[in-house]
């Protein structure tokens, strides 16, 4: 049996929910059709979905047809929940686009038509309510041509529109032949030499809607039935089915994350190939990684040179913060690399080669004997920072395991700090065993070199590490976990299976860590999503008997379910904020909080997310045991601007052999944070930061007593000295902040231009097209999108109802009106030196020997 994984999509009201509706009944899948109005449709199963009755989060159910069987994904209609449909759009191989024969064309729906046709997606068109009262056939086919400006095939014709007996009539016309004709040759020349047989124009109507050359146009309606079962036959002869081979290896990735009955995250995922088991452990992560630098990811140093089968590029070296990093090709011990070496026997003799015990960690090699080098400077009597010859080879799969896996920690005198809290987190992200020798020089850097971006030599390349992260955010490592559960979608409910192939969409359990669009196995060459940023934020106030924690757990489990919304939290003033899109979304996250979580919260006024953005290039260092620095370190930073889109780029100019690598690791997921607040307190999202200075002070002691985290650098003083080091930069660079701009099309009567103009410059919005369009008027510009509510609300009284507006965010750009925007600081607030180093280095000035 093929498969099928089809979308419906619709502006809101169109009627989308209730064509799913139909097409389940039609198919015998439930024996009676919801309402919306009443509340009992299948796919809206949210109390506030069929309250309200739109439809908030997609929904999937499954029906057979005589040769396929398709899953089929209701979306949301709603602009304020645009990513959530673009995320379906992912994972489908064909489309149903329902517009109404009343309203016609909407914005929304040139927006869906436009996206489509971007990612390629075989789309048939449906003109729903062709028995409402004003329904118009004619009319919204001859508008889709103008407004949607794609090849349309008419497969029918409406009769008696308008009306309860409104019905589909089904037939090709010579309109068909015209269109079809345009994009193959053959046909024309068919055409020509004597006509074209009915054959062969549905074989040419097929093959040019699956390369979505054309689109072909039904009319019906889901209320009466008119229309649908032509619909169901095109869905079935003209859109491609899935593809995918469940030999290959697993590829595979979520669109969707709820939570069960007793919590847990269930995904929703998209199998692309391979086969997904129950108890199969499985790699998951971010999807659209970044290829490593020179090509050197752990996984390809592993097999002497060649990728591990199973590593995700650009992830090599991220994926295993949680251990168990042989297991991405077999699920095996940490000999199964693939490099064919029998490490794994050792490995179960003793686990990942290493011994830790009281404070000393004795490192095995391939060959099983130890090097004698422990963290408390015993056996060779050399320290962590003395630690020498830890250079791996390819075949020396225990070291490198036994590098990432590493986690001492400081507070107990054992090996390097690395983190905030104390902690040590030297695992040495590449997989690298980074050992160095008594001067402290790097040896062993191999995959470490690559990533930092230096050369054989051991100086910066100029390249540095280059991870781009959108936002300035670190980016996310690749985990594993166990499957405990899959369900299948079937005659229209779900199903408990013991295992789904290549084809299927999938809910999975077990998958803790798991997020929207992460990558289950094996990444794929997917389409680039291209989310307008939400451009409005708001504060959630807690009400009477809601806790603050309470409501920051759940906003986290809201943003589990919808990234986008971004909790932010500012500890200082107890206070959470959401992003947003709209105001129907705040007012579903308020309903939703208060039916699912019991509570009761309300919202402050609405503001506009800006962004600030470097103007120069700034320079600031501080060097240890100098001046006012109360950190035993020494950075030193260079900010510059880089252009809209390319991410937060992090760069080396310094030695890699200068400090342990857990201090550049420190040095950048710090930069990172901080860009989240720049100097007016809005986040930073494309710069480039390059480390200028670096130094630390070597692990001390006094005589004849242990580890002295007061003599000897931690990653506390790195994360601690590094804000105030990049603020710095950031004020000699100077930053501007930029407002998110909407790109506008308004369609209104011509003789209204002269009361419309005036209210649009009032507004800020700036036209920089106008044209004609019969008795109308076309403007296209740019306005503010603090504006465009307020030009939502003004638009039909200025156009007596006939105005038209269509916005999308299109760009940031400067301020230029009123006051420069200043956000609330969330952090310990490096601008005030004072005042950050009295809430940040208070253990500072109380540490004590020992």
């Amino acid at each position: 049996m093929h498969l099928l994984n089809l979308g419906i999509l619709a502006h809101v009201d169109a009627g989308k929910t209730s064509l799913t509706e139909r097409l389940l009944h039609t198919a015998g899948v439930i024996d009676e059709i919801g309402s919306v109005d009443a509340g009992s449709t299948t796919t809206d199963t949210l109390a506030l979905e069929r309250r309200r009755g739109i439809t908030i989060k997609s929904a999937v159910v499954s029906f057979p047809l005589d040769g396929v069987t398709v899953n089929l994904i209701d979306t949301p209609g709603h602009p304020d929940f645009i990513a959530e449909v673009e995320r379906v759009l992912g994972v489908l191989d064909g489309a149903v686009l329902v517009v109404s024969a009343v309203e016609g064309v909407q914005a929304q729906t040139r927006v869906l038509m436009r996206t489509l046709r971007r990612l390629g997606i075989p789309t048939l068109i449906f003109v729903n309510k062709i028995d409402r009262r004003g329904a118009d056939g004619a009319a919204v086919l001859a508008q889709m041509a103008r407004k949607l400006s794609v090849p349309l095939v008419p497969m029918g014709e409406p009769a008696e529109p308008g009306t309860p007996t409104a019905r589909f009539a089904a037939r090709l016309g010579p309109a068909a032949l015209d269109v079809l004709a345009d994009h193959d040759d053959d046909l024309l020349a068919a055409y020509l030499d004597g006509g074209v047989t009915d054959t062969r124009l549905h074989t040419a109507l097929a093959a040019q809607t699956r390369r979505t050359l054309v689109h072909p146009v039904y009319f019906g309606s889901a209320i009466t039935g008119a229309g649908v079962p032509e619909l169901i036959a095109g869905i079935e002869r003209l859109l491609p089915t899935a593809t995918g081979d469940p030999a290959g290896p697993l590829s595979a990735t979520v669109f969707k994350v709820e939570r069960g009955p007793a919590g847990e995250k269930v995904a929703y995922a998209r199998l692309f190939s391979g086969t997904l088991r129950i108890r199969d452990r499985i790699p998951f992560g971010a999807g659209g990684g970044e290829r490593a630098e020179d090509g050197g990811g752990v996984g390809e140093r592993a097999a002497g040179g060649r990728a591990g089968e199973g590593v995700p590029a650009g992830r090599e070296g991220e994926w295993g913060t949680g251990g168990r990093v042989g297991e991405w090709a077999s699920g095996g011990p940490f000999g199964e690399w693939g490099t064919g070496d029998p490490v794994g026997e050792r490995a179960f003799a003793d686990p990942l080669g290493e011994r830790i015990s009281g404070g000393r960690m004795a490192k095995r090699t391939a060959d099983g004997r130890g090097s004698g080098r422990t963290c408390e400077g015993g056996g060779s009597g050399r320290t962590c920072e003395g630690q020498g010859r830890g250079r791996t080879r390819g075949g020396s799969v225990q070291e490198r395991a036994a590098a990432r896996h590493v986690e001492t920690h400081a507070a107990d005198g054992r090996a390097e700090a690395g983190a905030v809290d104390g902690r040590v987190r030297d695992r040495v992200a590449d997989g690298a065993a980074v050992g160095r020798d008594a001067d402290g020089r790097a040896e062993g850097r191999d995959a470490a070199e690559c990533e930092l971006g230096v050369d054989a030599g051991g100086r910066g390349n100029g390249r540095g590490l280059d991870r781009r992260s959108p936002g300035g955010s670190g980016e996310r490592r690749w985990a594993e976990a166990r499957v405990t559960g899959i369900s299948v979608f079937e005659c229209g409910t779900d199903v408990r299976r013991d295992s789904a192939g290549a084809g299927r969409i999938v809910k999975v359990w077990g998958l803790g860590g798991i997020r929207i669009g992460d990558v289950l196995g094996r990444p794929r060459a997917a389409h680039a999503y291209h989310f307008a940023p939400p451009t409005l934020e708001t504060v959630v106030v807690p009400g009477p008997g809601a806790g603050r924690r309470s409501l920051h757990l759940a906003l986290t489990q809201l943003a589990e379910q919808d990234p986008l919304i971004d909790v932010r939290h500012d500890e200082l003033r107890g206070e959470t904020s959401v992003s947003l899109y709209g105001e129907v979304q705040k007012e579903v996250i308020q309903a939703t909080l208060a039916e699912e979580y019991g509570l009761d919260v309300t919202f402050r006024e609405t503001t506009t997310l800006c962004v600030e953005r470097p103007v120069g290039i700034g320079h600031a260092v501080e060097f240890n045991k100098k001046d006012a620095n109360p950190f035993l370190a020494t950075v030193g930073l260079r900010v510059e601007p880089a252009p809209p889109g390319a991410g937060v780029a992090f760069r080396l100019e310094v030695e890699l052999g200068s400090m342990p690598y857990a201090f550049f690791k420190a040095v950048e997921d710090t930069v990172r944070e901080t860009l989240g607040q720049g100097l007016h307190g809005w986040r930073i999202p494309d710069c480039t930061v390059t480390m200028t200075h670096s130094g630390y002070s070597p692990r001390q002691s006094h005589a004849h007593q242990g580890f002295d985290k007061s003599m000897s650098s931690t990653g506390y003083d790195f994360r601690g000295l590094t804000p105030l080091v990049l603020t710095e930069a950031l004020r000699r660079a100077g930053t501007r902040v930029q407002e998110p701009m909407h790109r506008f099309r308004l369609e209104a009567p011509a003789d209204t231009l002269g009361g419309l103009l005036p209210v649009l410059a009032r507004l800020g919005a700036v036209p920089e097209t106008t044209g004609a369009l019969g008795a109308a008027c076309v403007l296209e510009g740019t306005v503010p999108a603090a504006r465009v509510h307020e030009l939502e609300q003004r638009l039909p009284g200025l156009t007596r109802g006939e105005g038209e507006l269509e916005t999308a965010f299109d760009h940031y750009a400067p301020v230029t009106r009123g006051t420069v925007p200043e956000r609330p600081r969330t952090d310990h607030n490096p601008l005030n030196r004072k005042e950050y180093l009295l809430n940040v280095t208070r253990r500072v000035g109380d540490r004590a020997p020992g």
